[in-house]
């Protein structure tokens, strides 16, 4: 069975790819450093098919190598990495103009998002090389395609991210390993779950509805997959048109 490496696996967005992907005969192993979020998405989506569930700070870079590592020679391979961990909303911080932030709080917007996906790459990247094989996932968001005012450094550093994975992807094609990033705009989230239109933080896209979990684990999913085969370095806009660039 190949085996999905999911960061963030308390996500909504991780519970709908791994359903997805298990679905294919994947194997998926989730980490989470809510270690109780990750346990939940695993009792969600159940079954053999959850190789493992741990806790992983993907800041700590020692931590995500030790972790590959091990899965790597437990499974033999690790064949898709998607890169979820992140985001700003679990911080409960207040959203501020630049110049009225404390660069005391910068690092944590910064870091999970850009060093851990960095980290989560670095990691795993020696194990698709060594198997000429591989699929990684990087979430970016609507907010780094155009940026949005109040969320200046979560939009550079998912702005960040798109321009890795473009960078990355030329290196790693040679070795039969394809990169991509996605961007969700106003998204269902354990943080936002209200779809209906108006609900409390979200923006209503072009489209007409809010986009879904399920959207966002079908993007993935499909990035992943051989239907995806020949696609390398996208930035897949999944926001209903609202992250237009």
């Amino acid at each position: 069975m190949p085996l999905a490496m999911f960061t963030g696996g308390g996500s909504w967005f991780v519970r709908e790819a791994a359903r997805n992907l298990i679905a294919d005969g994947w194997q998926v192993a989730l980490s989470d450093i809510d270690l109780d979020g990750a346990k939940a998405t695993a009792k969600e989506i159940g079954g053999d098919s959850v190789a493992s569930v741990d806790r992983l700070d993907v800041t700590d870079l020692d931590a995500v190598r030790a972790y590959a590592d091990g899965l790597a020679a437990g499974h033999g391979s690790i064949d898709a990495l998607v890169n979820v961990a992140g985001g700003t909303n679990y911080l409960k911080m207040p959203r501020l103009p630049l110049h009225e932030t404390d660069p005391g709080t910068w690092s944590k917007i910064l870091l999970p998002n850009i060093n851990g996906t960095i980290n989560c790459c670095y990691a795993v990247i020696p194990h698709m090389i060594a198997a000429n094989n591989g699929a990684i996932v990087n979430l970016s968001s609507g907010m780094g395609l155009k940026g949005k005012p109040n969320m200046a450094l979560y939009s550079f550093a998912k702005g960040g991210i798109v321009t890795f994975t473009h960078a990355l992807c030329q290196e790693l094609a040679p070795h039969n390993i394809r990169v991509n990033s996605i961007a969700p705009g106003s998204a269902e989230s354990r943080w936002m779950p209200d779809l209906k239109p108006g609900a409390k933080g979200s923006t209503v896209p072009p489209i007409g509805s809010r986009t879904s979990a399920k959207d966002v684990g079908d993007a993935i999913h499909f990035l992943i997959s051989d239907k995806a085969r020949h696609i390398t370095g996208i930035c897949l806009d999944i926001s209903g048109g609202s992250s237009l660039h």
